[in-house]
């Protein structure tokens, strides 16, 4: 009859083979199943050494002997590996040596906690524990050992898939964090902005570039809106419909006006994509941006300077139009009024004489007009233009202005002047103003037919000088008034009215050079009405 220890009868299963030995090892008895543990199913035999086909229990018999004597409870070794292919090297000799009983650790070593783990360094095919404890054997009145085999060959191929699928993890996420890393690192390298939004147009991630173009740091705009950098909302609705578009599609170099942090407009060329996300059907967008703001400057540095090339080559092209018809006209009335005065020159008709000296005096008086204006224009060009303001009574300059202008070309017309306002004193350059006002009331007698009136006002007003001068003249088309100001340009309906078309040129830059401004309105067959407004101071 066996009288076991209370702590094995819990392994004492169907589950369970066992193996009975002596205190000397000699097995003694064995379950039908317990030859499939053994390292050699053929060395476990009744009468044998169980080290033989059980080379784990070497090293361990002072262990053994603890619990035969009491001083110990049980020995458990887990995770021994079997294998279809045998490696003689673990296979116990028949018989131990005299000197095996000093070195018994060479096989194997007990823990502290008298367990320990075997694992086969080939490919196992089955794993199993094993558990020794005594028991008592009342018909020799003896103590012996029992060693029970518990087979854990699913629990540990669980447990090693589970290791692997474990590491493969940990290697994978290792690769990905690597990934990840590399990816940062060319994204921070990127010489260009990049900027991803989610579908609504929230920042999500922003480069280093980003932060030096625009001047903002991370933190002030992720999960910001890509408005607060982007201001083109027609260009934000065709990203956004890039949501619906084809895979691949893309908008490509699209040039956008971004405001940064100081305030400043800068231009970048934008290229953006629809990317799909780990979540089904929501994709983000990418806008990869370049800075191309120096080169809109250049060009449109470049465009100002063949505007300029191109105004010049008219400028040029307009004086020598003009020059050649508005000096040819003086100098051949200069030519034929000396040749009759040659003719005349015996006949003694001096009222004839008179005639022609009074077309020549006109005529040069002209011309001295124009080199006057070409000259003028010349200096407001290059910004050499004097400018002198001093105290000018208006009322009596404009009197004065008026009373010119009737005994020299407005002879033929009436030109009422009207002043109102408290202040009649302004710090006013009196040249620049005379020719301002000399042009336009010049202008609208030429332009007006003989007999109609001109209407000249001055009106103070707060801190300003209104100069307001009416005509009922032809009136300029609407085509023309947006270049009304542009030097020898005229009007097309002017016919073979005389003008250079430097006038109202030199009046605008007078105009300028006072930090006033000038207004026309002006209407066909109508008249036309120019109004100048100055400071007083």
């Amino acid at each position: 009859m066996l009288s076991m220890n209370p702590l094995l009868q819990k392994f004492i299963t169907p589950r369970h083979e066992y193996l009975a030995v002596d205190r000397n090892l000699i097995v003694l008895e064995a379950s039908s199943g317990a030859n499939r543990f053994a390292y050699d199913p053929d060395d476990l035999r009744v009468g044998e050494d169980a080290r033989i086909p059980f080379p784990e229990l070497l090293g361990v018999e002072d262990t053994l002997l603890d619990i035969l004597e009491g001083r110990q409870m049980i020995y458990e070794l887990k995770g021994i590996a079997r294998s279809n292919q045998k490696d003689v090297s673990l296979r116990a000799p028949a018989f131990l040596p005299p000197e095996f009983a000093s070195d018994r650790t060479a096989f194997a070593s007990p823990s502290a906690t008298g367990t320990k783990s075997i694992v086969s360094a080939s490919s196992p095919s089955l794993y199993f524990d094993l558990y020794i404890s005594d028991y008592f054997n009342e018909g020799v009145f003896e103590k012996r050992l029992i060693v029970f085999f518990e087979e854990t060959t699913e629990q540990m191929v669980l447990q090693q898939r589970l290791v692997q699928q474990v590491n493969e993890t940990s290697l994978l996420l290792s690769s990905l964090a690597a990934s990840n890393a590399y990816i940062d690192r060319i994204i921070s390298s990127m010489a260009d902005a990049l900027i991803v939004t989610s579908a609504s147009g929230i920042i999500k991630t922003v480069n280093q570039s980003t932060q030096d173009l625009l001047g903002y740091n991370q933190h002030e705009l992720i999960d910001k809106p890509v408005l607060k950098l982007i201001k083109d909302e027609k260009f934000l609705q065709k990203v956004n419909d890039l949501s619906s578009s084809m895979p691949g599609e893309l908008l490509k170099d699209i040039e956008v006006i971004c405001q940064t942090k100081a305030g400043e407009e800068i231009f970048i060329a934008f290229s953006c994509s629809a990317v799909q996300t780990e979540v089904e059907g929501i994709k983000n967008f990418i806008y990869i941006g370049r800075d191309i703001t120096e080169r809109k400057r250049a060009e449109a540095e470049m465009i100002r300077t063949l505007e300029r090339e191109r105004e010049l080559r008219e400028l040029k092209s307009g004086f020598i139009s003009m020059t050649s018809h508005e000096f040819r006209n003086p100098l051949s009335s200069i030519l034929s009024s000396t040749e009759l005065l040659e003719h005349y020159t015996h006949t003694g008709l001096e009222d004839k004489h008179l005639k022609h000296y009074d077309r020549i005096k006109a005529a040069v008086q002209r011309m001295t007009e124009l080199l006057d204006d070409v000259l003028l224009l010349g200096k407001a060009e290059s910004g050499k233009l004097e400018f002198n303001p001093k105290p000018l009574e208006l009322q009596e300059f404009g009197r004065n202005l008026v009373e010119e202008i009737k005994l020299g070309s407005g002879k033929n017309h009436k030109v009422n002047f009207v002043y109102s306002g408290q202040n009649t004193t302004a710090c006013i350059d009196e040249k620049l103003l005379q020719h301002i006002l000399n042009n336009l009331l010049t202008n609208a007698i030429k332009y007006s037919p003989q007999g109609s009136t001109i209407c000249f006002g001055c009106y103070c007003q707060d801190e300003e000088v209104v100069f307001e001068i009416e005509d009922q003249g032809i009136g300029i088309p609407k085509e023309d008034q947006q270049r009304l100001f542009e030097s020898f340009h005229r009007a097309k309906n002017v016919g073979t009215i005389p003008g250079t078309g430097l006038g109202l040129a030199i009046v605008k830059k007078s105009v300028e050079l006072h930090g006033g401004r000038i207004a026309v309105k002006s209407e066909v067959g109508v008249g036309t009405i120019f109004k100048v407004t100055l400071p007083l101071r």
